[in-house]
């Protein structure tokens, strides 16, 4: 449960300041409003202005630890949804969209003890660079700019009841399903010894995707498994 925020206007990286944390066992947030060397997914920089919402959860899962990201998408839709947006989808493994476009990314680094759970979402962002492709913000979406801090708690206070029930095994992949998206689409997944080419058959009660190749075989993919996912 993460009961203490501690919030930065910039920071190098907030997955970086996390990490201090992990040896005094201590489930914390780290939030910041830019990022001069922000990462996404296996070291690839994370475009991170001022106007976003930068955001590290630092975490002891005793179980479900594949499940994480997931559960942080929910927790930014059911937040974003109070603040009135919908068409909001998951695109697995990392990423949140809002009709269609990029708003949100999720990464995920796990330690011995801890695992530590990033996240980018494009609050008030106006102007992305030239490598960042479909990408969009709620200001963007909405016509006016937000109180980041509000959504920051917001973001908490529907992933605290949402972890402690996935700890407790109650909490069904259902709950996440009705907004995943690419299901029934071909996908060419990047591993770290093979790409694979098929259609994405289901997201299975391990939070894993399911993927049928050209042979018709269903692969089961975990999040850290994947290297890259081309849709």
């Amino acid at each position: 449960m993460i009961k203490k925020i501690i919030r930065f206007k910039e920071v190098s990286s907030t997955q970086d300041i996390a990490k201090r944390f992990i040896r005094k066992h201590e489930e914390i947030a780290i939030a910041s409003l830019s990022q001069k060397r922000g990462r996404g997914r296996h070291g690839r920089i994370w475009f991170s202005p001022t106007g976003g919402l930068y955001l590290s959860l630092v975490l002891f899962p005793k179980k479900r630890l594949t499940s994480i990201p997931l559960l942080a998408s929910l927790s930014i839709i059911r937040a974003l949804e109070d603040f009135g947006f919908s068409k909001l989808t998951v695109r697995w493994p990392n990423d949140v969209l809002i009709n269609d476009k990029k708003i949100c990314g999720v990464i995920c680094e796990q330690f011995t003890n801890a695992l530590i759970c990033g996240v980018g979402l494009n609050v008030n962002v106006e102007t992305f660079s030239r490598n960042v492709e479909n990408a969009t913000s709620l200001k963007l979406e909405a016509g006016k700019d937000f109180e980041i801090d509000t959504i920051l708690k917001k973001i908490i206070g529907k992933f605290n009841p949402l972890y402690r029930e996935l700890q407790q095994e109650g909490l069904k992949i259902k709950e996440v399903l009705n907004y995943i998206s690419g299901i029934g689409e071909s996908a060419q997944v990047i591993t770290a010894h093979k790409t694979i080419t098929g259609t994405v058959y289901d997201i299975d009660d391990d939070w894993a995707l399911l993927l049928r190749d050209n042979a018709g075989i269903i692969r089961k993919l975990y999040y850290g498994d994947v290297k890259r996912l081309v849709w």
